[in-house]
């Protein structure tokens, strides 16, 4: 009770000086002409910067998202054996396939359905490459198209030539990890940085007791544990020409051996029960190439960029179950009807599998250009780009022998886009784009967005934005065939893409030691692609466009700098997401979501720097129960001038265990990390 009673009272302070949110204004007059801030700054959005990470703790990306306002990032399903216990990426309750992740303004090959798109992919970057990250909360369909329905993450690395190097290690009872990055402090016009990091996660084990499609889950479930290893070469040449031009090439590579052990599985059949799954376990492993080529340069006026790049992932995974032959289990049976007991035993072994396996080889090729050309109060942007997707893999075969065989497809699209930054007078500033799109799987789509700032005074804003998003049809939800716990899943190739229109309006403020926000927002999505059962075989699903969804409410900010040592911050999320097609409330989502936190920065090179925080959900909807818990969390550093710090802190300090929710209870972790 003492230490629940602490929690509550520690949960109260708002949110570390490390996430610095809302960049004020979003959009900066300087002279008589419009800065070249792109337009997304009238979206509600944070930017987190190295320090901040620094100052929490953060060891990976996943880490240093972790108290990003509006961002969810809850666990899988329990019912998805590929990502089982990983993390979605879910902005204002949208699903993590409607999140748009860019690493230096390029998407990464990954997996592409609703269950694992995201669920992995931050675990492939290294977090001592990233300069800081970007949160835009609400579609950015005008502006990046497909996929970025929800909101986009942007991850901006470090250039090479600035003189961080460092190396260092963290060891924790979640995961234990070394790294390193040399980057030397640039001579001459050519650059080069290299880094590498090796992480081993260890085995958490969480119990599981519930009903699924008939079937009951008992036992012990130990989500992803395993290696991952990660290697970067990231190259910068300076022409240190009247245009500053400069052309970046980046190579990078990642490599996991990760394995799974779930739940027992059983079924009620005509008073027997029937062992479906025992002793499961899996092995997957994940290789990804990404590459890149980049120029950039500009003038006075002009800002320009153009860059090439290819990313593929390659996966192979095996699943081994130590069932009984389910004909043995079935034998002395009487039917009610003159049904074959062998037929329905090859059904259920057919279902639940002793062996299986699966590979994957995900590409993805892209280009694109940009200039924005500013004169006195426009900043115009013009952007086209190209993008083609390949997936092949033995889950698009038709094929149902036991001798697997691999299909493939791809999907291109092109599109090109055009926004202002208009200052209309010293108060209102409007910003309009559209986006025209092309794809083989989808017809030209136009997608609008608007934005209208009002500067009340010098320390206030009113902003208002409108814009549509959309997301097209994945190939797996086109072309998928797949038997996975159970059921099986067969794409469609009609269908459509999905749809949204997004209205938000919000306050800014930023005054002296305060700052803040308050928005609203309301979102309608229609053409949702979700699973529908067949009439004709409970167990046999495909892909249609059959919900439609609203999700809706507010979310607020504030800061206030105590002292020139001590910060507190708070955020509050009120989030009402909705299935309207079946009239109930959207799943893996909380109703209220409360972060706070203090920060102390001692300004001692010599000194200490920490932070408090906590993340508060109330109705966490999962598996129709809602879910209440407070997480607290401690980081300390301690600084040896800028060559050492010493990192201590402690992850759900009441340890709070939610086994349903793969939350781990208390964690410790400890790190040291040396520069030069």
């Amino acid at each position: 009770m003492k230490r629940l009673m602490i929690a509550s009272i520690l949960s109260l302070f708002p949110l570390p000086a490390s996430a610095q949110v809302y960049t004020l204004p979003a959009v900066t007059v300087m002279a008589d002409k419009v800065s070249q801030k792109e337009e997304e700054t009238f979206q509600a959005h944070q930017v987190i910067t190295r320090r901040d990470m620094e100052q929490m703790g953060a060891s990976n990306v996943t880490e240093a998202l972790a108290m990003a306002e509006g961002l969810d990032m809850a666990s899988g399903s329990q019912d998805s054996q590929t990502v089982m216990g990983s993390r979605q990426l879910m902005i204002r309750g949208m699903n993590t396939n409607q999140t748009l992740v860019l690493v230096d303004g390029h998407r990464l090959a990954d997996e592409d359905t609703a269950s694992s798109q995201n669920m992995t992919l931050l675990d492939r970057l290294s977090l001592s490459d990233v300069e800081d990250i970007e949160v835009i909360r609400g579609p950015a369909g005008a502006r990046y198209g497909s996929d970025a329905m929800g909101g986009v993450i942007r991850i901006r690395t470090r250039k090479p030539g600035s003189g961080d190097s460092l190396a260092g290690f963290r060891l924790g009872s979640g995961e234990n990890t070394a790294y390193f990055r040399m980057n030397p402090m640039k001579e001459g016009r050519f650059h080069l940085a290299i880094d590498g990091r090796v992480t081993k996660e260890r085995a958490r084990t969480f119990d599981r007791d519930s009903m699924s499609r008939g079937i009951h889950y008992e036992g012990k479930e130990v989500p992803s544990y395993g290696i991952r290893r990660y290697a970067g070469l990231d190259g910068l040449y300076d022409f240190q020409n009247a245009v500053h031009g400069s052309l970046r090439w980046q190579a990078h590579y990642y490599e996991e051996d990760q394995s799974m052990r779930f739940s027992d599985g059983s079924m009620n059949f005509l008073g027997r029960q029937l062992v479906l799954q025992k002793g499961e376990r899996s092995r997957t492993s994940r290789k990804l190439w990404d590459t890149s080529l980049t120029y950039e340069g500009g003038t006075n006026r002009n800002e320009y960029s153009g860059q090439v790049y290819y990313s593929r992932l390659k996966k192979y995974g095996e699943t081994w179950n130590g069932r009984p032959d389910i004909g043995n289990q079935m034998a002395g049976i009487s039917l009610p009807r003159p049904i074959p007991l062998a037929l329905i035993a090859s059904q259920l072994s057919s279902l639940f599998k002793t062996y299986d396996y699966d590979s994957a080889f995900y590409e993805r090729w892209g280009m694109d250009v940009k200039d924005t050309m500013t004169f006195r109060d426009h900043a115009l942007t013009f952007w086209g780009e190209w993008n083609k997707d390949i997936y092949r893999g033995t889950r698009l075969s038709l094929a149902e022998d036991d001798e697997k065989r691999e299909a493939g497809h791809e999907r291109k699209n092109g599109a090109l886009y055009g926004a202002d930054t208009w200052k209309l007078n010293s108060r209102f500033t409007f910003a309009p784009s559209l986006r025209l799109e092309k794809g083989d799987t989808y017809g030209l789509t136009f997608i609008p967005s608007e934005g209208l700032a009002l500067a009340v005074n010098p320390h206030l804003q009113v902003k208002v934005n409108y814009g549509k998003g959309f997301r097209a049809p994945s190939i797996s939800e086109m072309y998928i065939h797949l038997t996975h716990m159970g059921v099986r899943v067969d794409g469609n190739p009609d269908l459509n893409p999905e749809t949204s229109r997004n209205l938000d309006a919000g306050l800014e403020w930023q005054d002296g030691r305060n700052s803040g926000s308050l928005y609203w927002f309301d979102q309608k999505v229609k053409d949702l692609i979700d699973y529908e059962e067949s009439p004709f075989d409970r167990t046999r699903y495909q892909y249609v466009n059959r919900k439609r969804a609203e999700l809706k409410g507010m979310e607020g900010n504030i800061r206030h700098a105590l002292s020139e040592k001590w910060t507190i911050e708070g955020s509050y999320t009120y989030l009402d997401g909705r299935d309207i097609s079946g009239d109930s409330r959207l799943s893996n989502r909380s109703r209220h979501t409360l972060k706070a936190g203090l920060s102390y920065n001692s300004g001692s090179s010599y000194g200490v720097t920490g932070s408090i925080w906590s993340t508060f959900k109330k109705d966490f909807r999962f598996d129709e129960k809602d879910y209440t818990w407070n997480e607290l969390n401690f980081s300390l550093q301690k600084h040896w001038g800028k060559a050492y710090t010493l990192t201590l802190g402690l992850y759900n300090l009441a340890n709070r265990r939610i086994d349903a929710l793969y939350v781990p209870g208390r964690e410790w972790f400890s790190g040291l990390e040396y520069h030069w």
